[in-house]
Protein backbone atom coordinates (compact mmCIF):
# COMPACT_ATOMS: atom_id res chain seq x y z
CA UNK A 1 0.00 0.00 0.00
CA UNK A 2 1.28 3.48 -0.80
CA UNK A 3 1.64 6.32 1.72
CA UNK A 4 -1.81 7.76 0.96
CA UNK A 5 -3.43 4.34 1.32
CA UNK A 6 -1.66 3.76 4.63
CA UNK A 7 -2.75 7.15 5.94
CA UNK A 8 -6.37 6.66 4.80
CA UNK A 9 -6.44 3.24 6.45
CA UNK A 10 -4.97 4.62 9.68
CA UNK A 11 -7.51 7.45 9.75
CA UNK A 12 -10.53 5.27 8.92
CA UNK A 13 -9.64 2.62 11.49
CA UNK A 14 -8.81 5.26 14.11
CA UNK A 15 -12.04 7.15 13.51
CA UNK A 16 -14.10 3.96 13.62
CA UNK A 17 -12.49 2.87 16.90
CA UNK A 18 -12.79 6.32 18.50
CA UNK A 19 -16.46 6.65 17.51
CA UNK A 20 -17.18 3.20 18.95
CA UNK A 21 -15.37 4.03 22.18
CA UNK A 22 -17.26 7.33 22.53
CA UNK A 23 -20.58 5.56 21.95
CA UNK A 24 -19.69 2.91 24.53
CA UNK A 25 -18.76 5.50 27.17
CA UNK A 26 -21.88 7.50 26.35
CA UNK A 27 -24.06 4.40 26.71
CA UNK A 28 -22.58 3.59 30.08
CA UNK A 29 -23.33 7.14 31.25
CA UNK A 30 -26.87 7.22 29.83
CA UNK A 31 -27.97 3.81 31.08
CA UNK A 32 -25.63 2.91 33.92
CA UNK A 33 -24.33 0.08 31.72
CA UNK A 34 -27.81 -1.37 31.13
CA UNK A 35 -27.93 -0.86 27.34
CA UNK A 36 -25.91 -2.49 24.59
CA UNK A 37 -24.98 -0.55 21.46
CA UNK A 38 -27.50 -2.51 19.38
CA UNK A 39 -30.22 -1.73 21.93
CA UNK A 40 -29.33 1.97 21.78
CA UNK A 41 -29.57 1.89 18.00
CA UNK A 42 -33.03 0.36 18.36
CA UNK A 43 -34.00 3.08 20.83
CA UNK A 44 -32.81 5.69 18.35
CA UNK A 45 -34.87 4.05 15.60
CA UNK A 46 -37.98 3.81 17.78
CA UNK A 47 -37.56 7.37 19.03
CA UNK A 48 -37.41 8.71 15.50
CA UNK A 49 -40.98 7.39 15.09
CA UNK A 50 -42.11 9.96 17.67
CA UNK A 51 -45.46 9.26 19.37
CA UNK A 52 -46.51 6.61 16.83
CA UNK A 53 -43.42 4.58 17.53
CA UNK A 54 -42.19 1.98 15.05
CA UNK A 55 -43.29 -1.46 13.97
CA UNK A 56 -40.99 -4.46 14.26
CA UNK A 57 -40.78 -4.52 10.45
CA UNK A 58 -39.75 -0.84 10.29
CA UNK A 59 -37.06 -1.39 12.91
CA UNK A 60 -35.84 -4.49 11.07
CA UNK A 61 -35.57 -2.62 7.78
CA UNK A 62 -33.91 0.48 9.20
CA UNK A 63 -31.35 -1.43 11.26
CA UNK A 64 -30.93 -4.15 8.63
CA UNK A 65 -31.46 -6.99 11.08
CA UNK A 66 -33.87 -9.93 11.04
CA UNK A 67 -37.41 -9.78 12.42
CA UNK A 68 -36.66 -12.42 15.12
CA UNK A 69 -33.63 -10.36 16.23
CA UNK A 70 -35.80 -7.25 16.54
CA UNK A 71 -38.46 -9.17 18.45
CA UNK A 72 -35.86 -10.43 20.92
CA UNK A 73 -34.35 -6.96 21.27
CA UNK A 74 -37.77 -5.39 21.90
CA UNK A 75 -38.42 -7.99 24.61
CA UNK A 76 -35.10 -7.05 26.27
CA UNK A 77 -35.92 -3.33 26.02
CA UNK A 78 -39.35 -4.00 27.56
CA UNK A 79 -37.80 -5.99 30.41
CA UNK A 80 -35.34 -3.16 31.06
CA UNK A 81 -38.14 -0.57 31.03
CA UNK A 82 -37.08 1.30 27.88
CA UNK A 83 -39.84 0.30 25.46
CA UNK A 84 -43.42 -0.88 25.35
CA UNK A 85 -45.59 -2.61 22.76
CA UNK A 86 -49.05 -1.44 21.80
CA UNK A 87 -51.55 -2.83 19.30
CA UNK A 88 -52.55 -0.48 16.50
CA UNK A 89 -55.94 1.18 16.92
CA UNK A 90 -56.91 0.80 13.25
CA UNK A 91 -55.38 -2.64 12.75
CA UNK A 92 -55.05 -4.86 15.81
CA UNK A 93 -52.51 -7.06 14.02
CA UNK A 94 -50.04 -4.19 13.87
CA UNK A 95 -47.87 -3.70 16.93
CA UNK A 96 -46.22 -0.35 17.54
CA UNK A 97 -43.12 -0.18 19.68
CA UNK A 98 -42.86 3.02 21.69
CA UNK A 99 -40.36 4.39 24.15
CA UNK A 100 -41.16 4.63 27.84
CA UNK A 101 -40.04 7.66 29.85
CA UNK A 102 -36.71 5.91 30.50
CA UNK A 103 -36.37 5.12 26.78
CA UNK A 104 -37.18 8.71 25.84
CA UNK A 105 -34.59 9.93 28.34
CA UNK A 106 -31.94 7.64 26.81
CA UNK A 107 -32.94 8.73 23.28
CA UNK A 108 -32.76 12.44 24.09
CA UNK A 109 -29.42 11.95 25.85
CA UNK A 110 -28.09 10.06 22.84
CA UNK A 111 -29.19 12.86 20.48
CA UNK A 112 -27.62 15.45 22.76
CA UNK A 113 -24.24 13.71 22.76
CA UNK A 114 -24.42 13.26 18.97
CA UNK A 115 -25.09 16.97 18.53
CA UNK A 116 -22.20 17.86 20.83
CA UNK A 117 -19.85 15.67 18.76
CA UNK A 118 -21.08 17.09 15.45
CA UNK A 119 -20.79 20.67 16.71
CA UNK A 120 -17.24 20.01 17.91
CA UNK A 121 -16.30 18.60 14.51
CA UNK A 122 -17.97 21.50 12.69
CA UNK A 123 -16.00 24.03 14.75
CA UNK A 124 -12.73 22.39 13.71
CA UNK A 125 -13.46 22.60 9.96
CA UNK A 126 -12.76 25.73 7.95
CA UNK A 127 -15.70 26.97 5.86
CA UNK A 128 -13.86 26.40 2.60
CA UNK A 129 -13.23 22.74 3.53
CA UNK A 130 -16.87 21.84 4.24
CA UNK A 131 -17.86 21.10 0.62
CA UNK A 132 -14.81 18.86 0.09
CA UNK A 133 -15.42 17.01 3.35
CA UNK A 134 -19.09 16.40 2.55
CA UNK A 135 -18.32 15.24 -0.99
CA UNK A 136 -15.62 12.89 0.33
CA UNK A 137 -17.85 11.44 3.04
CA UNK A 138 -20.70 10.93 0.55
CA UNK A 139 -18.32 9.06 -1.74
CA UNK A 140 -17.08 6.94 1.15
CA UNK A 141 -20.64 6.21 2.24
CA UNK A 142 -21.63 5.20 -1.30
CA UNK A 143 -18.59 2.92 -1.54
CA UNK A 144 -19.44 1.13 1.71
CA UNK A 145 -23.15 0.91 0.80
CA UNK A 146 -22.29 -0.70 -2.55
CA UNK A 147 -19.92 -3.16 -0.91
CA UNK A 148 -22.59 -4.11 1.63
CA UNK A 149 -25.06 -4.80 -1.17
CA UNK A 150 -22.50 -6.88 -3.03
CA UNK A 151 -21.84 -8.97 0.07
CA UNK A 152 -25.52 -9.73 0.72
Amino acid sequence: MDALGNELNRLLVGTYRAAGKIEQIMLEDLSDGKLSLSEMRAIECIGSGRQRGRTVTEISQELDITLPSVTAMVKRLEAKGYATKQRGAADGRQVNIRLTDAGTHAYIGYLFVQRKMINAVRKSIEDEDVAVLLRSLKGLNEFFSQKMEELK
